[in-house]
């Protein structure tokens, strides 16, 4: 069993009873929507309420003035049937999912991270932790690197969710929330005929982040990807060295032509190896 939830759940009274049947309907909702519902001005005691239908295991809250309704269909687990995708729109506004659960919800890994990952553009104090059984990290980010969202939905839910190639160049900002580079080198392996090349430029040179720029030219040349020399004028090199993977150990070798200390393995193996001699046979015909 989850959390406190009730085993059993107590009667209904009349009003309570009606106002769940409203209420039902929304994924989630707050106490300004129950106080439509229920016809209540500020005064009247819609939390009291509210604690009152949690009590008797009927609701459950997912943060502070956020409730979903538990429909009978949940058996004996007593926990509202949400995604944990949609929970995370509750969880903090703006919010988008990002990172290594984006890389899994694009098939762009064969990892399945065991924490929801949710970026927003404003420092959060206090994270969530566990909700409804599921871990959630909220990563805060700079407004500016808040962008490359896209709206997308799990039955009629909607949540958004980072585009695929916004997904890569996060990943190359912040590797520690993916695994490291070696697993966005996999995404570019398996997902490259599916990404755009010329956004994939465009966002690591709006993100603000030099040294991400550095690695995508980096792993696209070392996979035999794109146009590497177009990337290169495209973008300009920031002095000094960045770490290739600053998920790793600070050594390895330097490398003037990307401005980066290479401290990990950028190389196809095993299926990946497979897929990207196919992939570049297939270039070829083409060519």
């Amino acid at each position: 069993m989850k959390g406190n939830h009730n085993t059993t759940r107590s009667s209904l009274g009349r009003m309570e009873a009606g106002f769940l049947a409203k209420v039902g309907a929304l994924p989630a909702f707050g106490i300004d929507a129950a106080r439509q519902i229920l016809g209540h001005k500020k005064s009247d005691p819609t939390p009291q309420f509210l604690e009152r239908l949690q009590n008797k295991g009927w609701i459950v809250r997912i943060r502070r003035g956020r409730y979903a309704t538990v429909p009978l269909s949940s058996g004996e687990d007593r926990t509202p049937q949400l995604h944990e995708f949609v929970v995370a729109m509750e969880l903090v506004s703006p919010a988008v999912i990002a990172y290594w659960s984006a890389l899994n919800h694009h098939g762009m890994t064969e990892q399945l991270p065991r924490t929801v990952f949710v970026a927003t553009d404003h420092p959060v104090r206090r994270q969530p932790g566990e909700v409804l059984g599921v871990s959630y990290k909220i990563v805060s980010v700079r407004p500016g690197k808040f962008f490359g969202g896209a709206m997308d939905w799990i039955g009629e839910m909607p949540f958004s969710v980072t585009d695929r190639e916004k997904t890569i160049i996060d990943g190359l900002d912040l590797p520690k929330y993916v695994g490291g580079v070696g697993e966005i080198a996999r995404a570019l392996m398996g997902a490259w005929k599916t990404l755009d090349e010329k956004k994939l430029v465009e966002y690591a040179l709006k993100i603000g982040n030099s040294a991400v720029a550095k690695r995508l030219g980096f792993i696209m040349e070392s996979l035999g990807f794109g146009d590497i020399e177009a990337i290169r004028k495209a973008i300009q090199l920031a002095p000094g060295f960045s770490p290739l993977d600053p998920t790793m150990a600070g050594r390895g070798k330097y490398n003037r032509r990307w401005g980066l200390l290479v401290n990990a393995e950028i190389k196809p193996f095993g299926a990946d190896a497979e897929r990207l001699a196919g992939f570049r046979s297939s270039v070829e015909r083409m060519g």
